[in-house]
C-alpha cells in the first residue's frame, strides 16, 4: 500500500506553487511572514491549504523581512519571508541588508514578472540577480517548474552553511501554473558543520597555557544551547575573560565570573582597554568587521587592534574562510564552528594566579561599568532597565533596534539565558517591532518585549497592526524623546550644535490604541511597573511610552 501511494504521489501531475508551497509546508514548522503582490499570488493561494494558520499578513515588506530573520535567529532554521515584484522586492532591501550583516539564517521568495513581460521597464523584472547580490549569500532565478525542488534545497542548505544569512529565491511569475511532476518526500537539508579539530584545538591549548592574560572573544551565529553550556563551563574553570561581539551578550551569561563586557557601540573603555592589553585573543565566531572593532573613537572601526601586533597572538575562528584574514592577519586562523571548540579542551588544566587576578580586574571593571548612575529626570531609564529585568522571565527575548535609546538596556538589562537578544548590528532603524512579532509568531507563549526609540518605531510601526490582527501579546517599549537623539549626539560632537533632528510630538499611546492595541503613558518611574504589569496580563500586544527629554539620549 505505502509503495502504491507514494508511485501515485511521484507520478502524480500538479503546477509549482504547490510544489514549493507542500516544501515550505513539509520543511518548515515556523510561521510564513509576507505582504500579498503581484507575482506571488499563486503561491500564497497555494500556502494558504497547506499552513494557513502559520501565516502572518504585514504591512510592509522591510517588516516582513524582518520578522522572518527573527525567527530565522530564534528557531535556528531559515525565516522565510514572501513578497511580490519590484516595488514589494525592493522595500526588502534595508530588511535583507540586516540579515546579512546579522548573519540570520532565512529565505526570500520573490515572484517574477513572466518572461514575457520582463524587463520591459523597472516595475515589470529588475535584475534581482545584480540588486540583491551584496546582500545575499547566493540569489537563485527559478523559471521551470521542474527545478523548483532542486532550487529549494539550495536555498536551505546555504543559509544555514559555513557563516549564516539570508538567499533570495526568485520565480518567474509563469513557473506558479507550469504542470510538473509532484516531487517524491524531501527531507530538509542538514548541512554539515565542520568543527575545530584535535590538533588544533591541541595548539589552541599551549597557546592558553602559555599566554598571561588570555582574552576570548565570543560572537556570531550558528551557535547551540550546548555549545554556549561548554564555552561557559570551560571559561570560567579557566578563570578566561570573555567579551561578546556587539549585541550578542546572550552568549555569556551576565552574572559569570568571567563575563567582562561587549564590544561595539556603546563599549565600555575598559573593556576596550583590555583588548589591547591581552597577549592572547582568541576570536571565536565573531566577525573582524567596523562595528566590532571600534575604538575609543566613536564610531571608528577598525581601530581595536593594531595591524599587525607583534606583542599579541590573534587566533580566529570563524565558519565561513572568507572572513579569515580579511583585515588582521590571524597567527592561527581555523575555519570552524566555534562552539566546537570548547568540548575539546582541557577544563582541568591548572590555572596560574596571575589570570585569575587579571580576569577580576576586568570582572570588577564590568561590574562597575552596568552598576552605572541614576538616569536624570523624573523617568529613569536605568530602573526602567531593572524593574523590566526584575518582571521578566529569564527566558524573555527583548529586541532593540538602533537609537541612543539602545545604550540603556544595553548596559543595564543583563541576560543570563541564552538566545534571548536581538538587535541588528547593521544599524537599522525600526528592526525591534518586526522583530519581536516575528519571534512571538515562532515560539507562541514565549513572552518578548520589544524597545524603541520614538524615531526607530515609526520606521516600521505600522507592524503593531499585525500584531493586533494576529492577537500577538507583544510588549513595546517607546523611548519618546520626540528626536533621533543619537544622531543629535553626533552633530552635537562634530557641529556643537544639532540640526534636522528634532521631531514631531507624537502620543504613542493613542497611536496604539488607534490601530486597536493597548497603549499607556508613562511619565515616570513608579509608573513603569503597574503598566508593565498590565501588559504582561493582556493577550494582544501593548504599547508603553516613555515620555522622556533629552536626558534619556546617554546613561
Amino acid at each position: 500500500m505505502t509503495d502504491t501511494m507514494t508511485t501515485a504521489r511521484t507520478n502524480a501531475r500538479t503546477d509549482g506553487a504547490a510544489v514549493l508551497a507542500g516544501l515550505i509546508a513539509d520543511w518548515s514548522q515556523g510561521p510564513l511572514f509576507h505582504v500579498p503582490g503581484e507575482g506571488a499570488l499563486e503561491l500564497l493561494d497555494a500556502l494558504a491549504g497547506r499552513i494557513g494558520g502559520r501565516m502572518v499578513s504585514c504591512r510592509h515588506e522591510a517588516g516582513a523581512v524582518f520578522a522572518a530573520q527573527a525567527a530565522g535567529h530564534a528557531t535556528g532554521q531559515p525565516g522565510i519571508a514572501v513578497v511580490g515584484r519590484a516595488p514589494g522586492a525592493l522595500n526588502a532591501m534595508l530588511a535583507l541588508h540586516t540579515a546579512w550583516t546579522d548573519a540570520a539564517p532565512m529565505i526570500l521568495i520573490v515572484g517574477q514578472a513572466t518572461g514575457r513581460q520582463s524587463g520591459r521597464e523597472a516595475y515589470l523584472g529588475p535584475d534581482f540577480g545584480a540588486t540583491f547580490a551584496g546582500v545575499a549569500k547566493w540569489v537563485g532565478e527559478c523559471t521551470d517548474a521542474a527545478r523548483l525542488p532542486e532550487m529549494m534545497l539550495r536555498a536551505w542548505s546555504v543559509a544555514l552553511s559555513g557563516q549564516r544569512g539570508p538567499v533570495v529565491l526568485v520565480v518567474d511569475e509563469d513557473v506558479w501554473h507550469q504542470p510538473t511532476a509532484q516531487p517524491a518526500p524531501l527531507a530538509a537539508p542538514v548541512p554539515p558543520q565542520p568543527g575545530v579539530s584535535p590538533d588544533d584545538a591541541a595548539r589552541i591549548a599551549e597557546m592558553l597555557a602559555r599566554a598571561q592574560r588570555p582574552l576570548l572573544i565570543v560572537g556570531g551565529t550558528g551557535w547551540s544551547a550546548g555549545d554556549r553550556a561548554a564555552l561557559v563551563a570551560y571559561a570560567e574553570s579557566q578563570a578566561l575573560p570573555v567579551l561578546t561581539s556587539y549585541r550578542r551578550r546572550d552568549l555569556m551569561p551576565a552574572s559569570s565570573p568571567s563575563m567582562a563586557g561587549e564590544l561595539g557601540i556603546g563599549a565600555d573603555p575598559a573593556a576596550l582597554a583590555a583588548v589591547g592589553e591581552a597577549d592572547l585573543v582568541i576570536v571565536a565566531g565573531m566577525r573582524l568587521g567596523e562595528i566590532n572593532t571600534f575604538g575609543t573613537n566613536v564610531f571608528a572601526g577598525y581601530q581595536l587592534m593594531p595591524l599587525p601586533d607583534p606583542g599579541r597572538a590573534l587566533v580566529h575562528i570563524h565558519p565561513d574562510m572568507s572572513e579569515l584574514n580579511r583585515v588582521w592577519r590571524a597567527d592561527m586562523a581555523v575555519c570552524a564552528q566555534p562552539g566546537s571548540l570548547f568540548g575539546l579542551l582541557d577544563a582541568s588544566a591548572p590555572v596560574a594566579d596571575a589570570r585569575r587576578a587579571w580576569r577580576e580586574r576586568l570582572r570588577a571593571s564590568r561590574l562597575a561599568f552596568t552598576e552605572g548612575k541614576p538616569g536624570q529626570g523624573p523617568l529613569d531609564l536605568r530602573e526602567v532597565c531593572r524593574i523590566l529585568r526584575a518582571d521578566l522571565p529569564a527566558d524573555a527575548m527583548l529586541t532593540v533596534g538602533a537609537g541612543a535609546y539602545a545604550h540603556w538596556p544595553q548596559r543595564h538589562f543583563p541576560h543570563d539565558d541564552y538566545g534571548t537578544q536581538l538587535g541588528p548590528k547593521s544599524g537599522a532603524m525600526g528592526y525591534g517591532l518586526p522583530a519581536a512579532i516575528g519571534v512571538q509568531a515562532a515560539c507562541p507563549g514565549r513572552r518578548v518585549v520589544a524597545m524603541a526609540g520614538d524615531g526607530c518605531f515609526l520606521m516600521t510601526g505600522e507592524e503593531l497592526a499585525t500584531a493586533v490582527l494576529h492577537r500577538l501579546p507583544v510588549t513595546v517599549i517607546v523611548v519618546n524623546n520626540s528626536r533621533y537623539g543619537a544622531i543629535a549626539a553626533s552633530q552635537q560632537r562634530q557641529f556643537g550644535r544639532v540640526t534636522g533632528t528634532d521631531l514631531a510630538q507624537v502620543n504613542f499611546a493613542d497611536y496604539a490604541r488607534a490601530m486597536g492595541a493597548e497603549g499607556v503613558r508613562v511619565a515616570t518611574t513608579a509608573e513603569f511597573a503597574p503598566a508593565l504589569a498590565r501588559a504582561g496580563q493582556a493577550d494582544g500586544p501593548v504599547l508603553i511610552e516613555l515620555v522622556t527629554g533629552p536626558e534619556a539620549l546617554k546613561p
